[in-house]
């Protein structure tokens, strides 16, 4: 009987946490929605808006982002840009400072040498003077009028923080989270934004612990504290496409979990109902991925200990699915098979990560710091 339960325990942590939360912020969304007062102003009321990006070794991205970003259908005198080089050693400090003499909206701030996204965020904060901050990466293109999104909603005083909607090319995964974080936005609050677009006003903007991982986890929790809402502007696009490499993706994934370890020792009252208005959004949506592989675990274990032919069908099914997911054919196959065969890798490959990214956080694995990752583009 225990060994049943072990299973009965394992699928509902599964549930809960792929399928359970989605269908239910979904249905939020659908019959108690609950919009914002979003205001698109005319140019002249539009607030100041300073873009910060922490930049290390991006000479092959930062004219893009840069063009892209002075092309914003944004009034140009109300709009300036802060590059923080974070030590980096390729061409891009001199590409930053030749768009600066030509455009004075653009100034470049310089780390010595790494030191992370958030002292990067930091060094910048002392030096916006602006009504908005919007931060952002190098590597995702924008959409025109993304900027205007993020501030209209920004006009609604019960909104803290801003997220852009970032549109991944070829991720399966993206297309779903993307859904749920819609939803969320769409049924009250969200619980992080997207790092690679994101806009709070400058006021509330804290101070981030050197060593955070996740700034866009960080940030708005710290504001969602204060009461206010975290939601999506829809229209903000943030563009990228699928990393290049699994194991680039796994590394990410691995980091990303990690600081939600992080996150849960370093924002006091995060865990706390009492003191945190989204806790049960935190809990569902981000911990329970954690604890999703040891469900599967439990599931696994269960079923091989059971007595039942039902039991012995799961176990081998598990099994299957994860080789299946391990294979690498490439030869021609049914777009289903192949479309199933992505789900299948994506899956195992987050549950991978997850199931490593605690022992990674305590035994002091993960780094503050960041590499690139290549994406396949074609």
């Amino acid at each position: 009987m225990i060994w049943i339960a072990f299973v009965c325990l394992g699928l509902a942590v599964v549930f809960i946490s792929y399928a359970g939360y989605a269908l239910w912020v979904a249905w939020l969304a659908r019959v108690r929605p609950v919009p914002t007062a979003a205001r698109y102003l005319p140019d002249a009321l539009l607030p100041s808006v300073t873009c910060v990006m922490a930049a290390a070794n991006e000479a092959v991205l930062i004219r893009h982002k840069l063009r892209g970003l002075t092309f914003q259908d944004y009034p140009p005198d109300k709009i300036s840009i802060i590059v923080v080089s974070d030590g980096s050693t390729d061409a891009t400090d001199p590409i930053v400072r030749a768009w600066a003499r030509r455009d004075h909206r653009i100034r470049l701030l310089r780390m010595g040498q790494r030191s992370g996204k958030p002292t990067a965020l930091n060094l910048a904060r002392s030096h916006i003077t602006s009504d908005v901050a919007v931060l952002m990466d190098v590597r995702q293109a924008l959409t025109k009028r993304a900027i205007r999104e993020l501030v209209a909603q920004l006009a609604d005083p019960s909104v803290g923080v801003v997220s852009g909607d970032l549109r991944v090319k070829g991720d399966a995964y993206w297309t779903y989270e993307g859904f749920v974080r819609k939803c969320e936005s769409r049924s009250g609050s969200m619980v992080q934004v997207t790092g690679s677009l994101y806009a709070v006003r400058t006021e509330d903007l804290p101070e981030i612990p050197p060593d955070t991982i996740l700034d866009d986890v960080y940030v708005p929790l710290k504001v969602a504290l204060t009461g206010r809402r975290i939601v999506m502007a829809e229209g903000a696009g943030s563009l990228d496409v699928a990393t290049r490499s699994a194991s680039d993706e796994f590394v990410r994934k691995v980091r990303t979990l990690a600081g939600l370890v992080q996150i849960c020792h370093h924002v006091d009252g995060c865990l706390n109902p009492a003191r945190n208005p989204i806790w049960g959004r935190f809990v569902l949506h981000k911990l329970s991925r954690l604890a999703c592989p040891y469900g599967l675990l439990l599931v696994l274990t269960g079923s091989a200990m059971a007595e039942g032919l039902g039991y012995g069908t799961a176990l081998v099914t598990g099994v299957a699915v994860g080789l299946v997911a391990l294979t690498r054919w490439r030869g021609p196959a049914p777009r289903v098979v192949t479309r199933v065969v992505s789900l299948a890798r994506s899956f195992l490959a987050l549950n991978l990560a997850a199931f490593w990214a605690m022992p990674s956080y305590y035994l002091g694995r993960t780094s503050v710091t960041w590499r690139r990752v290549e994406v396949d583009r074609s």
